[in-house]
């Protein structure tokens, strides 16, 4: 993609001249099928666990691929934040120390999104010495709805770690950033007591609740009113690169839950393109004209894009909301 004119860049939707050149959220998926959790908000969570290896083809990534995904974030410069996400939990990848222990020796900016279940303290020391963001998915202020709304036993053990950890980065002074959040869910004024909750615990740099989404359509019964449905273009195809285990760098994050990947929804593959190329690339921004303009006559007939009718989207105008971007901009101002 060229740009004619400096501000070009606005006009295609991007907030930053970099944004438009490489995606400011890389997220990756480095595991599937396995979880630790039975979250009833989540399409592996509603999977009985023997059956989940099967259901979300289980696999891990290697860490080959995962490096030259870390060294292509270097090379723009370290513009990019790695999201280190799964289709299951992902401090089961058994490269994650590794991982990123090697994304910290190159200084690149990275973000793990955890249920934080693990009795290893060594194991959450290290995490605290590499990883920029830990995101901890306690979703709760105590055990009753914990069990209810992830479906195991896990609070005080998850609470006890995110105290652990609190202690350790303020102890040896880590740039690490600790958040806990909470899926959104019908009940208001238990949202708000789970921020109010965990930022008054002094444990935790930030507490904050996810809008709920449905995986594209994944989990029923949780249809929205017309009232909600999507009327903004989706933020992700302007700030994030949603890329499978397998390299390949789809749609829409969501996307990788489904029993079988659309071919449609697959925007190209890191074993034969660059991220940046794929960023750039004709199949996107034909995908980013249909958003901004609410017209997706011009995407190729058959294309099963999960966009037009998505009610759950990420609003690419959304202000100062609690998005991911949100909080990159908390760590890039020094504010832990």
């Amino acid at each position: 993609m060229k740009i004619e004119k400096s501000e070009d860049y606005i006009t295609k939707g991007f907030d930053s001249i970099e944004s438009y050149h490489f995606p400011p959220i890389v997220n990756l998926n480095v595991l599937s099928g396995e979880c630790i959790c039975n979250c009833v908000h989540c399409p592996v969570g509603r999977v009985p666990a023997k059956d989940r290896k099967k259901r979300f083809r289980y696999s891990q990534q290697d860490l080959d691929l995962f490096k030259r995904i870390v060294d292509e974030i270097k090379a723009t410069g370290n513009t990019g934040l790695l999201r280190i996400h799964a289709v299951g939990e992902p401090i089961l990848w058994k490269h994650l120390i590794e991982a990123s222990e090697y994304a910290c020796t190159q200084n690149v900016r990275t973000w793990l999104f955890t249920c934080g279940i693990t009795k290893d303290k060594n194991f959450l020391k290290t995490l605290c010495e590499n990883i920029n963001i830990i995101e901890i998915s306690v979703n709760s202020i105590d055990s009753k709805d914990y069990k209810k709304t992830k479906g195991t036993d896990g609070f005080n053990l998850v609470a006890e770690n995110i105290a652990f950890m609190h202690s350790f980065i303020k102890r040896y002074k880590l740039p690490a950033r600790l958040i806990v959040s909470r899926v959104q869910s019908y009940d208001k004024k238990l949202d708000g007591r789970f921020v109010e909750f965990w930022k008054s615990s002094g444990n935790v740099h930030d507490a904050f609740v996810r809008s709920y989404h449905s995986y594209n359509d994944q989990i029923k019964g949780s249809e929205r009113s017309e009232a909600e449905i999507k009327k903004d273009p989706c933020l992700v195809h302007w700030a994030r690169c949603n890329i499978n285990l397998d390299g390949n760098v789809v749609v829409c994050f969501n996307e990788l839950f489904r029993k079988k990947i659309d071919p449609d929804n697959i925007l190209g593959n890191l074993r034969e393109n660059t991220i940046a190329d794929i960023w750039q690339g004709e199949k996107l921004r034909a995908i980013r004209n249909a958003e901004l303009y609410g017209d997706y006559s011009g995407i190729k007939s058959g294309f099963k894009l999960p966009c037009e009718n998505c009610a759950y989207c990420q609003p690419l105008h959304g202000g100062n909301r609690q998005t991911s971007e949100y909080q990159i901009k908390k760590i890039s101002a020094g504010e832990l």
